[in-house]
């Protein structure tokens, strides 16, 4: 992800994020969260993106991804997790997110609507095709840290690593600049705690898919609704007004 430099500080603030909520889950309330794995999400750049930075496409979280692991406290482990997170994120030939492509098929990705949405509005918006539209765009989530295989995010998991998603956050966004940021999360229980606590402003629009819309160092940052239907149409013509 973008210089060397920006990579370590970055890795470092994951590394925290794993410390810190491990530390949280010790806690007698939280004991029951300290028994199964977790998975962790490091951001992807399509092989293009750095070209002209333009869009950056969130999720809330993912709750099957590598590497998979135990809660831990030892720095060693979580320094090995994070490279491994890191490894994972790229590919050393071809773009990081053909497997959105691979998979559009072969597991059903095209019924995600979060996928399919990204898919037409790349295509419409920037003119790219079916082959190529991942190669321009980067992928990442609000919370890098998921209970593996858990449908339902609870929410003591959330609150223990909010300061530190917001914190990355910030940091996704500064090191690779886009123009545009597109969180297709919900506002409220996602992106409006990460805002908050990142310092970000936000603007609530009254749209009937665009939530809110704000800004952080020139870029503009759009937060939709994640439905599982929802008119197609509709809803690119919504959050391509609000492009810039």
């Amino acid at each position: 992800m973008a210089k060397t430099g920006h990579i370590s500080l970055y890795n470092l603030g994951l590394e925290k994020a794993l410390l810190d909520l491990a530390k949280t889950m010790e806690l007698p309330e939280n004991k029951a969260f300290t028994k199964g794995k977790y998975s962790l999400f490091y951001p992807m750049l399509g092989k293009d993106y750095e070209e002209k930075k333009e869009l950056i496409v969130y999720g809330q979280y993912v709750s099957d991804w590598q590497p998979t692991f135990r809660l831990t406290k030892d720095k060693k482990q979580i320094e090995n997790l994070v490279k491994k997170a890191y490894e994972y994120s790229i590919v050393s030939r071809g773009c990081a997110l053909d497997w959105v492509n691979k998979y559009w098929v072969k597991q059903e990705l095209y019924r995600s609507f979060f996928w399919n949405i990204t898919y037409k509005l790349v295509v419409e918006r920037y003119g790219r095709t079916e082959d190529d539209w991942n190669h321009i765009i980067a992928y990442s989530n609000l919370v890098k840290i998921a209970p593996l295989g858990d449908d339902a995010f609870p929410h003591e998991v959330f609150q223990a690593q909010l300061f530190n998603s917001a914190h990355l956050f910030k940091e996704e966004l500064s090191i690779l600049q886009p123009k545009n940021v597109l969180l297709i999360t919900n506002l409220h229980n996602w992106a409006e705690p990460v805002l908050r606590t990142a310092g970000i402003r936000f603007e609530k629009e009254s749209g009937e898919f665009v939530e809110a819309t704000a800004a952080y160092r020139g870029t503009n940052i759009i937060v939709a609704k994640k439905p599982f239907t929802a008119d197609h149409r509709k809803f690119l013509d919504e959050v391509k007004r609000n492009m810039v």
